[in-house]
């Protein structure tokens, strides 16, 4: 009769002290509040700098494999965003290109936004710009940042970027928000 005392209380704290906590912290929601989630084929972007203002539009995307004269494949994930401004038109372009040729697209992941000190055949990596008149007349390029792209599909792309662009006056705005893309028409 002793012993299963003992075995009951036991499992009893066994269950309080172990299974319960367990369940609780299994429970809990990894998902990030701050970014919710999107309409397909659209784009909202926090823009900071000389002006501050939101960017909200279309976003839409094309996945594609290029052949250099040379042989060599580049898969490229062109990112094209558009802003529902009916004063003026504001794009953003980002173009992610990879050379990996085990690979059929560009992956999920964090893609980092790397020196472009060349011409763009053969790059690898991230290259981007933006056409933002009520800024500036002056085209900007992204300097750093990265890129997440969190899911793809053969017609959606999903992801979020935080860049720093700068212009050839050396002004520079950050542009943080997240994408819903559809595939291009």
């Amino acid at each position: 009769m002793q012993n299963i005392k003992r075995f009951i209380n036991k499992s009893f704290k066994m269950f309080c002290f172990g299974f319960i906590p367990l369940m609780l912290l299994a429970g809990t929601s990894k998902e990030n509040f701050d970014t919710p989630r999107l309409d397909n084929g659209t784009c909202s972007f926090k823009v900071d700098g000389e002006l501050s203002f939101n960017l909200n539009g279309a976003a839409t995307f094309e996945n594609k494999t290029e052949v250099d004269r040379l042989g060599y494949k580049t898969n490229k994930l062109l990112l094209h965003f558009t802003s529902c401004n009916d004063k003026e038109m504001q794009i953003l372009e980002i173009m992610i290109a990879s050379d990996k040729v085990d690979k059929l697209d560009v992956q999920i992941g964090k893609h980092k936004i790397k020196d472009l000190n060349h011409l763009i055949n053969n790059f690898n990596g991230v290259y981007g710009f933006a056409d933002l008149g009520s800024v500036s007349e002056l085209p900007f390029f992204i300097d750093s940042g990265d890129i997440t792209i969190t899911e793809i599909f053969s017609n959606n792309v999903d992801g979020k970027l935080e860049v720093k662009l700068v212009n050839a006056e050396g002004v520079f705005l950050k542009i943080k928000g997240s994408f819903n893309a559809d595939i291009k028409a």
